[in-house]
């Protein structure tokens, strides 16, 4: 249900996922407001961004997510005119509970942005990396 907030931008079960003193990423989102406002952001880099479960492991008050994250660079990200070009990249996030809602998003968080950067065209891929590395000690 979480991630319907993600790829749907459904936020109408959202007082019933989210706990009232939610923050994520960090502590940079604050509330459902924050949170929505951060998805828009996510949305206006990639219109057609997924998330897709892959894999969950829970213990206590906390679980792991591992994700598939999808779409297309059709808008500015992080300073990145669009490409156009499709990714591809894993993800594994941490949410930690409180009274049965998800009460920390993302509090920590392990991103393939190496491989997000090289899907859009900003770096060469890992062979050329090691190539000029090669290179270099000639």
């Amino acid at each position: 249900i979480f991630f319907e907030l993600h790829n749907k931008q459904d936020y109408s079960r959202a007082d019933e996922i989210l706990h009232e003193d939610y923050t994520g990423s960090g502590g940079g989102i604050k509330g459902v407001e924050g949170l929505k406002q951060f998805i828009k952001q996510q949305h206006s880099q990639s219109s057609d961004l997924t998330y897709k479960t892959m894999d969950m492991i829970a213990e206590e008050d906390r679980i792991a997510i591992f994700l598939e994250v999808s779409g297309i660079h059709d808008g500015v990200f992080n300073g990145v005119p669009p490409t156009g070009n499709t990714f591809s990249i894993a993800q594994v996030s941490v949410y930690e509970f409180r009274d049965g809602k998800v009460y920390r998003g993302s509090s920590r968080t392990l991103l393939d942005q190496l491989g997000l950067y090289q899907q859009l065209g900003v770096l060469p891929s890992t062979a050329e990396f090691v190539q000029a590395y090669n290179d270099s000690l000639k």
